[in-house]
């Protein structure tokens, strides 16, 4: 018995361990590949990523999306159409501010009229009678001047008498005022309240054109909503991801889509302080990619980054208790008319 357990239990360890293998056969296959792809190459070798611009579309205008004009995989070019988020709200917003600009822009109106009336009374008081008032009571004054003569001659002679001459000599002095009055104008009192007539219809007319204003930034506002409404492309590329569908509610920020130029890739690579000196701006390096194993890419180093990245710092024997760190190396890769999508590995040579 007790060798028959011992068979069993050795068994199931041989079936175990044959199990964890294969386990972990699968989560080295692209280290398998990746090293397969290093050992081709002489001088410094580095591993990383492809990347490319994404821009995630979001929407800054809440509300239900009631119109997908694109998919997933889509070309796509600067200013196109994606989406359609519905406007039924700020239609009605638009509608109430028009009519307050018609409201406002009649009130001005109203009050340019009324300064036009004031500026008209002022310059009537300010300039005196017309000239016809002016030339008729002159002729009245005149007329009441001879007039007085005669009776003033027939009263110094007993013709008339002196309650006559009286009344005759008041109707002069009356008529002299008048034509003194017609040729001086109006009192300075009716020229100041002309003026402050002329000043009260101005200001109601400019805060009129303020409300005016008002009313049409209103307008330019509810508009630039409206156009936020539709959510255009901003890069030419591809819809790499499509988060939503018609009839979904979206909210500000939310990520919609996504947009990749998949057109301008690059590699970012970590390359240690140690052997930074084989690496130069404008070196022009290999590039092998997983997805493309038989076939090699050309890359340009366009970018060393000036500070180093602590978080890949380690302690190695080249320096004793030192730490080395690593800078972050760019190269744009051309791409051979291949789709080189993010996230794939590319190992970098820089061959010396």
């Amino acid at each position: 018995m007790n060798i028959r357990k011992r068979i069993c239990s050795f068994s199931l360890m041989i079936v175990f361990l044959g199990a964890f293998t294969t386990g972990c056969s699968s989560t080295e296959e692209n280290k398998v590949a990746a090293n397969q792809l290093v050992e081709e190459e002489r001088g410094l070798t580095a591993q990383g990523v492809i990347e490319a611009k994404e821009i995630s579309i979001n929407t800054k205008i809440p509300g239900k999306i009631i119109k997908v004009h694109i998919e997933e995989g889509q070309e796509v070019k600067a200013g196109d159409l994606l989406l359609e988020i519905s406007n039924d709200e700020i239609m009605a917003k638009k509608e109430q501010t028009l009519a307050l600009i018609s409201a406002a822009e009649s009130a001005r109106d109203a009050a340019t009229g009324q300064v036009a009336a004031a500026k008209a009374m002022f310059a009537k008081a300010n300039k005196g009678a017309r000239s016809q008032d002016v030339e008729k009571a002159k002729a009245y004054f005149e007329l009441m001047q001879k007039t007085f003569q005669r009776v003033d001659s027939l009263y110094e002679k007993g013709g008339v008498s002196k309650q006559k001459r009286d009344e005759v000599e008041t109707q002069l002095k009356v008529a002299k005022a008048t034509l003194s009055m017609a040729n001086e104008g109006a009192r300075s009192e009716d020229i100041s309240a002309a003026q402050a007539l002329v000043t009260q219809a101005t200001s109601m007319e400019q805060a009129a054109n303020n409300k005016v204003d008002q009313a049409k930034a209103g307008l330019q506002e509810v508009e630039a909503y409206l156009k936020d409404t539709k959510i255009l492309a901003p890069i030419d590329g591809t819809i790499t991801v499509l988060n939503s569908d018609e009839g979904e509610l979206v909210s500000t920020g939310m990520g919609i889509a996504t947009v990749s130029n998949l057109e301008d890739t690059w590699v970012e690579v970590k390359v240690k302080e140690t052997d930074l000196g084989k690496v130069s701006v404008g070196q022009i390096v290999d590039v092998k990619l997983l997805s493309y194993e038989d076939e090699k890419f050309e890359g340009k180093v366009v970018r060393i980054n000036k500070k180093p990245d602590f978080a890949t710092k380690r302690a190695t024997s080249e320096n004793g208790d030192f730490d080395v760190v690593a800078f972050g190396v760019k190269i744009e890769i051309n791409d051979n008319g291949k789709v080189l999508r993010p996230g794939m590995t590319a190992i970098i040579n820089f061959s010396e």
